[in-house]
């Protein structure tokens, strides 16, 4: 299901060079794009993509040469992002070096999912309540399924964080959840959803 209204977001989607990064690696990107790029602060449109691989028995994660950083942001400030090509962050000790980057548009599907969302509450059905309240809050009405719980390290503490599907939606309601996700820390990677055709992704 695609809409033919472009989203005010969009993806800039960076090739990344590397061997191998934390499986739950949100606090350390962050603070390095920050580094890079302190305008980014503050942004509230602004979204970090978990990077995937391969999870070993340790939580590293093995990059392929496909691995990507992928953030979301308005569509007026994607060229603020450029100036991470060629720039080289460490990852918990770990180099990576973030190559050509590129912009690709927000597409509209009746069902996406997020990796990883955080509310206040850590137990499965108060954080599912909070899910409902935020979507009552929008006006969009959809069905929701959610996974398996993560442990998150932050600053903070370890935050408990669920991935989460969300179905039957409008082209509308997609493109409002892409753009400004559920939950809190974005930044860190949580709350940012993406489109996906089958629900195996939301027990992953």
């Amino acid at each position: 299901m695609q809409t033919q209204n472009p989203a005010a977001s969009v993806d800039v989607v960076f090739t990344l060079e590397g061997t191998a990064i934390p499986r739950y690696h949100g606090e350390y990107l962050w603070r390095e794009i920050r580094r890079l790029l302190p305008s980014l602060a503050g942004d509230d449109t602004l979204g970090v993509h978990p990077i995937h691989g391969a999870v070993t028995e340790t939580n590293a994660l093995l990059l392929s040469k496909r691995a990507a950083l992928t953030i979301r942001i308005h569509r007026e400030r994607a060229e603020t992002l450029m100036p991470l090509s060629g720039q080289t962050v460490h990852i918990d000790g770990n180099p990576l070096r973030i190559a050509a980057g590129k912009v690709r548009e927000l597409m509209a599907h009746n069902a996406v999912h997020a990796y990883y969302v955080v509310t206040d509450n850590a137990e499965e059905s108060a954080f599912a309540a909070d899910i409902q309240a935020q979507l009552d809050a929008r006006r969009i009405v959809c069905k929701l399924l959610c996974g398996k719980p993560h442990r998150l390290p932050s600053q903070g503490g370890e935050m408990t964080a669920y991935s989460l599907a969300l179905y039957d939606l409008t082209p509308e309601a997609s493109l409002q959840i892409q753009e400004t996700g559920l939950g809190y820390k974005r930044e860190l990677g949580c709350g940012v959803f993406v489109p996906h055709k089958s629900f195996t992704a939301v027990g992953a």
